[in-house]
């Protein structure tokens, strides 16, 4: 059968309801990827989310929904946006969380009064009404689990809830009934009923509410999107919804109000807060031309801007948008989990069946049941399912929040291994706002000679050319419009202008091409420390341009903080050896790469795997995305090129590279919480079942009640929450501007 091309499939974000640990995930994944037409699926358990790739020749939404309902679970929607899939799923939680706050108050108050039958003569039909009320009601959400469960032929948690605590109920309801089949010494324990649904209600709600915290940092983001904007139309401002904003739409943002849309400004003079997407704290100054982003503050002053990107289009949404499917993807140690997790909840049962025969055998009935009632109750699959995807999801969205966006999740299998960093030079280890120091004509005027460098640089995006405009802008020099322009990657620029054929770019082009640089001119160039950018018109040498970069002022820190981490920084730049020479010097940089071209920088990290090292790169520009792609792990900077930020695992969203170690380290600590998450929950079901199961009964009489087990199945959970919560308050900033 043929499959349809990558660019004709559709993305799909589902929020879903009834989906509460691996097993559901599991379910979910396999049911939905053996229908023909959908390619990939993928859910985030922290979020309750579904992303499906699928082919809208083969199959329509509704058919992607009625299969979700075939499997016993409900879809929430279906749609394109993981921000407004994200809200809906949030609200389902919200509202899950309610009434589940609301059973546990209820169970809790019918607990307490079974729990009086122990001191206090009571009706006991009226415990026994009260049993039943916490197990029918206040338990419901677990037997309606377990009845998709069973028509869509699986186990899941609720499978092991409802089946604990259904045997104590109907155990009672036996001995209640005929009391002397059972024996007279029996009487029905209503109060274990009510206290283990009472247990694992609570577990249930602090895990919900733990989850919502988890997502705060991402819907926190679409949060903050203000819901109005000031449009001018027609010289006239009204007040409208920020959705109603078309692109080319005119708007005024005044002092201390929000941007409501992204855009450019056009008129006024302010300050900008944007620490909400890059999470950098100093307000950035904004003046006609500059970029602004919705749902960050205006400061002092009041702008007028053109909207330029609306709803799904904004940066804020796109941000979330990235977070969300980054979440939603499984590296190897998550995919290994959810193949064990399909195999748990069937295995428990078969151990609890087997542990209730055997004390059958040797015991009674009475503590066969309580036996397995209490192997159902305290095994987790909860704290299994969770243990990555939760640490992936406050780990990423506490990046997020401090602008830095982790594009996947099998980035985290490779951090901890990097142990080499290739840095791009200008606009990565530099500020990339080159400076003009000055010109070196040759044979012609200045005039002439920054007339030719201008209409050949006037179309380059190159940090070099919007310096050499800004330095001819200053002289009122007028270009030549090119009749043609050609990029070359990494080398250099060749545009025909005024019937000429005018080439500016490195000196190591110039000699590929065959362009002679006098001995003179040579001799001068060898002298300079400045970065160089010949000229030649009609092949002969014309001249250079010198051009002077800032370092970054975090750059000295950070380098030195990636060698404090054991990983050795290397330079590889296209500029002139001299200028990394002086760079590498002044950073305490031992290896560096001068005069390469872009390839160059892609051989460079496939010599340093080869012998075994495992290689970051990060860099900025166009001529960076095939290192980034090459390199284990690319980071890119978003001030830089969209490919090169495509090209990437990771993206820093301020203009700087302080977010390099940061986000290294931030990486680490998910890695590390992800570990203690699984070792928890490998350890508490390996320790915990046995237990329950009375093996140790023979030797210190321990025999682990049912509600016990509720209790400890309730709070392993969340303890793996708890623990991913950790990572909201892992440190990783420090104060680079001093150094």
């Amino acid at each position: 059968m043929k499959t349809a091309p990558e660019e004709n499939l559709e993305k799909a974000v589902v929020p879903l309801e009834g989906v509460h640990c691996a097993s559901c995930v599991n379910r979910i994944e396999t049911g939905l990827g053996s229908v023909p037409g959908i390619r990939r699926v993928s859910v985030n358990l922290p979020s309750r989310t579904a992303f499906i790739l699928y082919d809208p020749a083969a199959l329509k939404p509704a058919d992607i929904t009625g299969r979700i309902e075939e499997l016993g679970y409900k879809a929430l929607g279906i749609m394109n946006s993981a921000a407004k899939a994200e809200n809906i799923a949030t609200a389902g939680l919200d509202s899950e969380k309610g009434l589940l706050l609301q059973k546990l108050l209820i169970a809790l108050a019918l607990t307490g009064y079974t729990l009086l039958e122990l001191a206090v003569d009571l009706p006991p039909y009226t415990v026994m009404a009260a049993a039943a009320l916490a197990w029918g009601w206040c338990g419901s959400h677990f037997h309606s689990g377990l009845v998709r469960a069973l028509k869509a032929g699986t186990a899941d948690m609720n499978t092991l809830v409802s089946l604990s605590t259904s045997v104590t109920f109907f155990y009672g309801l036996f001995i209640t009934f005929y009391p002397n089949t059972s024996g007279a010494h029996q009487h029905a324990h209503w109060h274990e009923v009510a206290m283990l649904i009472t247990f694992i209600n609570f577990g249930r709600w602090l895990e919900a509410r733990s989850k919502s915290k988890a997502a705060e940092a991402v819907s926190g983001l679409f949060k903050m999107a203000p819901k109005t904007a000031r449009r001018l139309k027609n010289g006239v401002e009204e007040v409208v919804p920020a959705e109603s904003i078309l692109p080319g739409d005119t708007i005024q943002l005044r002092p201390g109000e929000q941007v409501p849309v992204d855009g450019t400004v056009t008129n006024g003079f302010s300050s900008v807060d944007e620490a909400l997407l890059t999470g950098e704290p100093v307000p950035q100054d904004k003046a006609a031309g500059a970029k602004v982003y919705a749902g960050t503050m205006n400061k002092t002053g009041a702008l007028e801007f053109t909207a330029t990107g609306v709803g799904e289009d904004m940066a804020l949404m796109k941000i979330i948008k990235a977070v969300e499917e980054s979440q939603a993807g499984k590296n190897s140690v998550q995919r290994l989990v959810d193949r064990i997790a399909a195999y748990f909840v069937p295995a428990v049962i078969l151990i609890a069946l087997g542990a209730a025969g055997v004390w059958l055998y040797y015991a009674d009935f009475p503590r066969a049941v309580s036996v397995f009632a209490a192997v159902l109750a305290v095994a987790c699959p909860c704290a299994m399912g969770l243990a990555v995807p939760m640490a992936v999801s406050v780990g990423f969205g506490r990046a997020a929040g401090l602008g830095m966006l982790i594009n996947n999740a099998e980035v985290l299998e490779r951090i901890p291994k990097i142990d080499v960093i290739v840095f791009d030079k200008t606009g990565t280890l530099t500020e990339g706002r080159m400076k003009v120091s000055g010109i070196r004509p040759w044979t012609i005027s200045g005039p002439e000679f920054l007339s030719l460098l201008l209409s050949a640089e006037a179309s380059s995006e190159h940090p070099f050319a919007e310096a050499v405009r800004v330095y001819a802008r200053e002289r009122n020099i007028i270009k030549q419009k090119p009749d043609s322009v050609e990029v070359v990657p990494g080398k250099g620029i060749e545009v025909k202008a005024g019937g000429r054929a005018v080439m500016a770019g490195s000196a190591k082009w110039f000699a590929e091409t065959g362009v002679t640089v006098p001995a003179a001119a040579e001799a001068e160039i060898k002298a300079t420390t400045d970065s160089l950018l010949l000229l030649a018109a009609d092949g002969v040498f014309k001249g250079y341009a010198a051009l002077s970069d800032t370092v970054r002022p975090e750059t000295a820190a950070v380098i030195e903080e990636l060698s404090a981490m054991g990983i050795r920084p290397v330079i590889a730049s296209g500029d002139r050896r001299a200028a990394v020479e002086t760079l590498a010097a002044a950073l305490g940089i031992s290896e560096f790469y001068a005069e390469i071209f872009p390839e160059e920088k892609s051989a460079i990290i496939k010599r340093h795997k080869a012998i075994g090292s495992r290689v970051a790169f990060v860099g900025d520009g166009f001529n960076d995305a095939a290192a980034l792609s090459e390199a284990d792990l690319g980071i890119a900077l978003s001030s830089g090129a969209d490919i090169a930020v495509k090209a990437s695992d990771i993206t820093l969203m301020h203009n700087g590279i302080a977010g390099v170690a940061q986000a290294l380290k931030l990486a680490k600590a998910i890695r590390r919480n992800i570990t203690q998450n699984l070792v928890w929950a490998f350890a508490y079901n390996a320790a915990l079942i046995p237990l329950a199961a009375g093996a140790l009964y023979p030797f210190s009489g321990l025999l682990i009640p049912p509600y016990f087990a509720g209790g400890a199945m309730a709070l392993s959970s969340v303890s793996v929450v708890l623990n991913s919560l950790r990572l909201r308050r892992v440190k990783l900033q420090r104060n680079y501007s001093n150094g």
